[in-house]
């Protein structure tokens, strides 16, 4: 994948606090250039627009935690959009999510959705083999210990209970 269609993407502080944050058991940092480098590939053989597809997944996941399933992709074409992004790559980011969100309209929003699901099982498979040999455990525990938005199952039944 050529890193200079997303280099400025890299350097942004929004983006950098991804390494911090947990998404299927890895780094989100790491589920977001996963994304881009599939993108990149289904890209060239669906012949869309590369770096709208591969800008649209690395960061198609910012701010995921302050949504849900179904409206995570608009808050992070929300961003997008507020930070110089086209259309072309906040749609692709806001349809991320189908059959769950917006059906995509264009290619390019298409292979951002493909990208996204083929990375998420690539994560797990990823979780899983890790479980065998317990380092999925260990990386748990650390970004567990430096994700800001992680809160326990415990407590999330104690908050749940309070606000009912």
């Amino acid at each position: 994948m050529d890193r200079s269609l997303i280099n400025d993407l890299l350097e942004d502080p929004k983006v950098q606090e991804t390494q911090t944050h947990m998404h299927h058991s890895i780094s989100k940092h790491d589920h977001l250039l996963r994304s881009a480098r599939i993108s990149y590939k289904l890209a060239r053989v669906m012949k869309a627009d590369i770096a709208t597809c591969v800008r649209a997944a690395m960061i198609h996941d910012i701010d995921s935690r302050l949504g849900t399933l179904t409206t995570h992709g608009g808050i992070a074409a929300r961003w997008a959009a507020a930070h110089g992004e086209s259309y072309a790559v906040c749609h692709a980011i806001e349809t991320h999510m189908y059959p769950f969100s917006p059906r995509p309209r264009t290619r390019e929003a298409w292979v951002v959705s493909l990208a996204d699901k083929a990375a998420s099982l690539t994560d797990l498979t990823i979780t899983f083999t890790g479980a065998l040999t317990g380092q999925t455990w260990q990386r748990r525990r650390d970004l567990r210990a430096s994700d800001p938005f992680f809160i326990p199952a415990r407590r999330r039944l104690h908050l749940k209970r309070i606000k009912h």
